[in-house]
This record gives C-alpha cells, structure tokens and sequence, in this order.
C-alpha cells in the first residue's frame, strides 16, 4: 500500500506494443495489458503504490513472466508456421463519409457519469465523432454522457478552448478481439463548437499533409472496395429482389448458378418466383419488420414426365407434418435445405434503386425488400434427416406445399459484372421451318431470332419435347439459298420450352459433319448486318451495380474467404467481416496473431479437402461443399482449446451426436457449412473504375492493388449452420 514514484518501462520485456503514458504526474511506457492493469489496481490500492507497481511488472504476457511458465517467447508465436493467419476486411465500412476523420493516437481523460477519471487513447476524431481505446477495466455503459480531456494535444496544440472538457455520448462498445485487455468505445459529440475542426485542421497544416490524409483514405476505400466487389461477383448466395410479394429481379453471380438451375423444371422454366408465393411472403415482408429469416425444405418430384416441386418453410407446419416432409422428400436425391433471409429495404435504397427501372425493365412500383436465399444442407446430408419416426399421416397431406407449374411472374436477371454472357449476338429474323422430334412427329413453324449457334422459334402447335432431348429442324427458306447444305435436317437440342410449349430456344448439335452448316449461318448474318436487328442483352450499367453493391454489403450472412498461390500451395489470405462478429468468427479473432483471424482450426489438416480440390482450375467448375463441426473447450471467457471435424470423418451418426452432446458441455458447439471454388477472373468492372480513379492518385499504389487482387486464385464462404444441424438432429433443448 506504500506509495510509488518508480515510472515503469516496459519497451522489449512484453509480448505487445508500447507507448508513454503520463500517468499521476510520471511518465510510464507501457502496453495495452499493464494500461489496463493500472487502472484495475489503482482501484483496488487507492493509487499508484508498491502493489500497483508489482503487478504492472509480472502481467501475464510479460517474457520473464512466461519463461518461467514454460511458455514460448518472443516473436516464435507471432509468426504462424501453417500461414493459416488472415488479414480480416471489414466489408461495407464505408470511407466516402461526409467528414474528415483523422486517425491519431493520443492520450485523453475520460470523466464517466460516475465521476471516475480514465486515461485512454484515440483512434480517430472526427468533427461530430470519435473512437477511444480504453482499459476494460472499468464498466461503461451504452448513451453514458461522458466528458473528454484531451491532455496530450493540449499540450502541443494551442487553440482558445483545448483544456476545457467536451461532453460526448457513449453510442457503441466494442470488444477487441485480440486483446482482452482494452474496449473500443464509440462516441458521438454533443456540443455545438467547432473545436476539434480546428484541431484536425492545425494538424493537417499544410496542403502536402492534407492530401495525404486524404489520399490515404481513398486508397483504404479502393483495397476495401476491391475486396467487395470479388465478394459479390463470386458469392454462393441467391441475392433476389421484391416489390411487395412478387420476386422482381434475380441477381446472378459465378457461384450461384446451381441454386438459380435448381428451380428449373423439365422444361427448363424457372419455377423460383412460385417458390415465394403470396401467403409466404405476406409473413415474410410483414411491414415494419427490418429483417427476418427462416428455414426453406424443397424437393423434387416426377410425375407423369413432369417435375413437381415442393417447399416448406419452418413455420408453415406442425412438427410432425414437417417430419413427414422430410421422410418423404429425404429419400430423394433433389433434396435441399435453404435460408432465406428477408431485409426491408431503407427509403434511401428505394429512393437509389428507382432511378434504374428503365434499365432493368420494371414498371413504376418500387422494390421493396432484398432477400439472400443461401443452401445449407444438400443430398450429402439427407439421411439425418430420416433419423426421426415417420408420423402416421397421408402424403397427400403435403399437396398444399407443391408449387404452381406456370409461375404468374418472371423476374429479370442480371449478372454482378457488366460483361455479356452470351457466346454470339442473337438477331430478329423471321424464317418459315419444320421441327421434328426423334418419333418423327413434325410441327411447322418460325424463327423469332437466330445466331450461328442457336435459334428461337415459335411453333403453330404445342410440343411433346422436353429440355436437353435432340430434335431436327427443316429451314425451308434457307435451303432455297444453298442447295448443296443439309438443311432440311439440322440436329438441335432444347434448351427451353416455353408453359404453352408453343415457343422453343434450341442449340445446335456441334459435329465436324455440321461445321459447313454453321460457316452459312455466319455468312448469312454477316451479309445482313445492314437489315438484322441485334437482340439487346440485359446488362447492367456500372451506376446499378453501385446502388445494388452498397444495398448488399450490411446484409451479409456468410463470410467470403480469399485464396491466394504462395508458391506452389493454395493459402488464405483474407476474410471479409462485418462487425460485431457472429460467435464462431470471435472464436477465430481470439486464436489469431495480434489483428489476425486464425482458420488453423477450420483447414489444419484438410488443406487438400478444403483447398485444393474444390479449387482445381477447371473451366465450369461448380462450387464444392463440406460441413464442418467446430468444438471451443472455455473456461469462463477464456479459449482453452478448439477441436474441428469434418462430418465425413465421423465413422457414425451416433459418433456425431456424442461430439456435439460433448463439445456443448465443454463449452460452445458450431456447425459451418465451408464451400470453395476457383476463382479465374477477379477483376469486375467497377474494380476497374476504381484502379482507373487510383491511378490519378498513386500509380504504384493501383498497380499493387491490381497484382493483389489479380493474386486471388479462389474463394470461399464460411455459413453458420449450427441451429439447422442441432434441429434436424433434434438436439434443440
């Protein structure tokens, strides 16, 4: 208890950074965990005394402390030897903010509403805002009225005023991840005075220092932005859009494809927009409520050569009607599980999104809501599903869930990148021809467009054929042109049929006897250039993308890793967070090296499943999914251990069951479904325009951002599935 005037200096004796602090009129340098062990004892001790002074010099990460416990020491830590460490990216952070914010790191007083006096440290400042690091020590509390001293700047700064407290609110505490010892506190500046403008100009003096600060933050923004774009040209969910109950617009990305195919039936008509019909939507887009999300259950069904879909949503059935769906549509190769989760969209965004109607052929109505609809469970998994007792009830009792055949809308579908999909233009061309099947029944009929590959037509009567079976088509008009082709019986496959079946898009049947037949359709469309009208494509303008990137970024439900080739191995180089972070991503925050997220646990040892298999550099690839179950061992808050299994490495289902029973008594249990795919090209067109703004500012800085976004050989997505495996498992408490 006996009083200390000894100043402390930790520099090179702990495990972390340090800096000086003046503290009760001494100078001290000290890092984060001793900062924060001050202001425990100077409690506990009524000051800075022996005591207090003792235990700043024996904290648990100092490196006389740990050698004597056995504990490694120095940098060997830092440096992770399986380079599973990643940078995580906080998506959606937006720099372009209306004001300056300065980052600076300078030491305050903190008077909270109980008059406790806390020294801290700012991050930022900006005129209405601030961030502050402070010890956790002490116990602040969320719109806490708390007055500032900034003790350092007044010091150096001279500006009327500096010395005099400024009242702020306390509007969001943030853990840190990497250490325990601190909290990021944000607040929000409640007095009228221009005093920090002030300041932060007299700290940018010069134009020099200015447009560095400046320039600084745009080429923050264009690596973030990098980043995001990669994320939504490459993501595995479903983004969809809606105004009131009807599915509008379908947002397509390089991974999403199969979910988007999966709701096409024989016919190859997409049945998506009956999957979200008006009973289900009027619960789902109830007004007022921001954002909501369910558990979708589908399969397929043939009946009479027809693909019958169903679909139940959680709350749609009783317990035992939902087990009866399951033992039914279990058994089924075409089963899946989707969550489908709902966002109401804010008047700014309607307000962004309604300047793009024209484009995107919408009538006048807004768009009201975006929804994500993500698969979390596929055949792999189908077989839990039989785990419960089949309930005595008809099957007919799911009729209610089977979807219409002919959905009464069709919503418009782009692509997350401005660049055409489409192999050849199409053009309008108008030409009398006969289709026959492979039974020999022949129907007349018109080309509406045709390209060197492929053709539209309209047929007087309805077709028996069905999507992907062959057909023959006699171009009565087009053998009068040249009698030396086989025009009379040019091999085709359907690609779509139109509910009436009147109206087929068909592909050429590509063989070196039909070369000659596809050299005279590009003959034929090149001498006609002049009369043929192109068919427009619809592709959005980059202005689109920007409204639908930024309505997209705050709703992520999975996190996007980024692959990258160092040498000959894949390795992940970055994961892209919003704050605060779901449970099973703390995890990973607290494993990790200093800022760093560790994903040791999730890919130490299944590299090659994880990694280099689903990543395979093969053109069309689809993406590859695995379930993974994550077991952190706590005592109170601290991280023991993390154990991580594959499901595919349990010998039993009942081995599984025992894993989770364990890792939930243990401590916390998550399920993550992981998908990976190849990656071939990461740069979209609005990352373009971004290395073309960055190129005005800093060529060395665009170039690097370019190599290291060009570095991105695959991608990634982690989705929390915890509670759908604990339900169909039936685990739920």
């Amino acid at each position: 208890m006996a009083p200390c005037t000894k100043p402390i200096d930790l520099r090179g004796r702990v495990k972390g950074e340090c800096r000086s602090y003046d503290l009760d009129g001494l100078k001290h340098w000290l890092d984060d965990v001793a900062f924060n062990a001050y202001h425990k004892n100077t409690r506990k001790f009524g000051g800075y005394t022996e005591g207090v002074w003792e235990a700043l010099i024996n904290t648990h990460n100092n490196f006389r402390v740990m050698q004597k416990q056995g504990k490694p020491i120095g940098t060997e830590v830092a440096e992770n030897p399986n380079g599973l460490d990643v940078e995580p990216i906080t998506l959606g952070y937006d720099l372009k903010r209306k004001e300056n914010r300065l980052k600076i790191s300078s030491q305050v007083e903190i008077k909270l509403a109980s008059n406790q006096i806390v020294n801290a440290l700012t991050v930022d400042l900006s005129p209405s805002g601030a961030k502050f690091k402070a010890p956790s020590a002490f116990d602040y509390k969320l719109g806490e009225v708390v007055d500032i001293r900034l003790v350092e700047l007044m010091k150096s700064v001279e500006i009327e005023g500096i010395d005099q407290p400024i009242p702020y609110r306390i509007v969001g505490i943030d853990e840190s991840y990497e250490n325990d010892a601190v909290k990021f506190l944000r607040l929000l500046k409640l007095d009228t005075s221009n005093l920090i403008e002030k300041i932060i100009e007299h700290l940018l003096q010069n134009d020099a220092q200015k447009a560095r600060h400046d320039n600084q933050d745009k080429i923050i923004r264009a690596r973030a932005r990098g980043f995001e774009h990669t994320y939504l040209k490459h993501t595995c969910n479903l983004p969809v859009f809606f105004s009131g109950n009807e599915l509008k617009l379908v947002l397509m990305t390089e991974n999403n494809r199969p979910i988007w195919q999966y709701w096409h039936d024989e016919r190859n008509q997409q049945t998506l927009s009956s999957l979200f019909h008006q009973q289900r939507m009027s619960q789902l887009t109830t007004e007022g409520v921001k954002g909501s999300s369910n558990v979708i259950y589908a399969f397929t069904h043939q009946h009479k050569d027809k693909n019958l879909f169903f679909s139940m949503m959680m709350p749609e059935a009783s317990r035992e009607l939902r087990q009866l769906f399951w033992h039914i549509g279990a058994k089924k190769e075409s089963w899946k599980a989707f969550r489908l989760s709902v966002f109401e969209l804010s008047p700014d965004e309607r307000k962004e999104l309604s300047q793009h109607y024209s484009e995107l052929d919408l009538e006048a109505e807004t768009l009201s809501h975006c929804g994500i609809l993500q698969e979390i469970s596929d055949d792999n998994s189908r077989h839990d599903y039989l785990l419960t007792d089949k309930p005595r009830l008809a099957a007919s009792e799911l009729n209610p869930f089977r979807h219409l055949r002919n959905p009464t809308t069709n919503p418009a579908c782009i692509y997350f990148d401005a660049q055409s999909r489409r192999r050849e233009p199409r053009y309008q061309f108008k030409s009398p021809l006969v289709l026959t099947d492979v039974n020999g029944v022949a129907v007349e009929g018109t080309t509406i467009d045709i390209s060197k590959h492929g053709v539209n037509i309209a047929l007087t009567a309805p077709s028996t054929l069905k999507a992907g079976e062959p057909c023959f088509l006699n171009f009565k008009e087009f053998q009068l042109y040249d009698k030396d082709l086989p025009l009379s019986e040019v091999p085709y496959h359907v690609i779509r049929i139109s509910p009436s079946a009147k109206q087929l898009q068909l592909a050429i049947q590509e063989s070196s006897q039909i070369t000659r037949t596809i050299t005279f359709f590009g003959r034929l469309i090149e001498h006609n250039q002049g009369k043929l009208v192109a068919k427009k494509e619809l592709l959005p303008s980059n202005e689109l993308l920007e409204s639908l990137h930024d309505i997209l970024l705050d709703k992520m439900v999975s996190s996007p890793l980024y692959i990258e080739k160092r040498g000959k191995s894949l390795r992940p180089k970055a994961i892209g967070v919003n704050y605060p972070l779901s449970s099973y991503l703390a995890i990973l925050a607290k494993l990790g090296d200093g800022a760093n997220f560790s994903l040791a646990p999730i890919y130490k040892g299944h590299t090659n499943t994880l990694l280099a298999q689903p990543m395979k550099r093969i053109e069309g690839a689809e993406p590859q999914y695995h379930e993974l179950y994550l077991s952190a061992s706590k005592f109170g808050t601290r991280i023991q251990s993390v154990d991580a299994k594959l499901t595919s490495e349990f010998e039993s289902v009942k081995e599984r069951i025992n894993y989770i029973k364990r890792a939930q008594m243990m401590g916390e249990f998550y399920a993550i479904r992981i998908c990976g795919a190849p990656v071939f090209n990461p740069i979209t067109a609005l990352v373009r325009k971004d290395l073309d703004e960055l190129t005005q500012i800093s060529m060395h800085q665009a170039r690097s951002l370019e190599k290291e976004i060009n570095n991105i050989v695959g991608y990634g997505e982690l989705t929390d599935i915890t509670e759908e495996v604990l339900i169909r498992l039936e685990l739920t408490n």
